[in-house]
């Protein structure tokens, strides 16, 4: 009876030992879709379509390569609009054909450390990535140039897309700073002072109350300590 166990259990082993033989040399000799999906974006690089992409899912037309051989002569036969393009290689010796899905990628900005409000944007606090630009979330900035030196309109957390409406389109005034403001009346021009109720921006409207009368009123910042009131 031991050595019926015995004798199992030693067949048992050389099956472990025998399939993962068989894994291991299949795994080296398999296909590499991988470097095939490299070869794919570069190409794709050199036509108009964009400078950077990355290569998806990859569909072999008819039959496709299962022995380990390098991938050469990559050519596209056509681009498929809006994200597809079939095109042909040869491995060994023979040549295949397939269609591979892509994404165009562009950069995008995201903050490197937790932002607060009223926080001015420099080249330490934030990094470039690479987004899929299908993925692109709305008002997300791919400019640096219209990034750096703006003000934050609140507070950021560390790694978020920085998009448009979370900053200020040009240089803030904050709520409670003393201004002149200026009313026109038809013929008639008033000079009187007063403090803004909420932060503004030089161009945009500002909600200010007047000192004398202790009324709120609604102009435009003309600059970073004028409102311009036309009644």
């Amino acid at each position: 009876m031991k050595q019926i166990k015995a004798k199992i259990f030693n067949n048992f082993v050389l099956l472990i030992v025998f399939c993962l033989t068989f894994l291991f040399i299949s795994s080296s000799f398999a296909f590499d879709t991988a470097f095939l999906a490299n070869l794919l974006s570069n190409e794709i690089k050199k036509s108009p379509i964009a400078t950077e992409v990355q290569v998806g899912q990859i569909k072999f037309i008819g039959y496709e390569p299962h022995e380990n051989c390098n991938p050469e002569n990559l050519k596209i036969r056509e681009i498929k609009r809006p994200n597809a393009a079939e095109f042909t290689f040869k491995c060994g010796n023979r040549q295949y054909r397939a269609i591979a899905n892509y994404e165009v990628l562009t950069r995008v900005y995201i903050t490197q450390i937790p932002l607060k409000r009223g926080e001015v944007i420099t080249e330490e606090k934030i990094m470039e990535i690479k987004q899929p630009l299908s993925r692109l979330p709305v008002g997300a900035i791919t400019d640096k140039n219209l990034l750096i030196g703006k003000v934050v309109k609140r507070s950021l957390t560390r790694g978020l897309i920085i998009k448009e409406d979370y900053l200020y389109s040009g240089m803030p005034v904050k709520k409670g700073s003393k201004v002149d403001v200026i009313i026109n009346t038809g013929q008639v021009m008033i000079m009187t002072e007063g403090v803004l109720k909420s932060d503004a921006v030089v161009g945009g409207n500002a909600r200010v109350q007047c000192f004398q009368t202790g009324k709120e009123i609604v102009g435009k910042l003309v600059g970073k300590d004028k409102v311009r009131v036309s009644l």
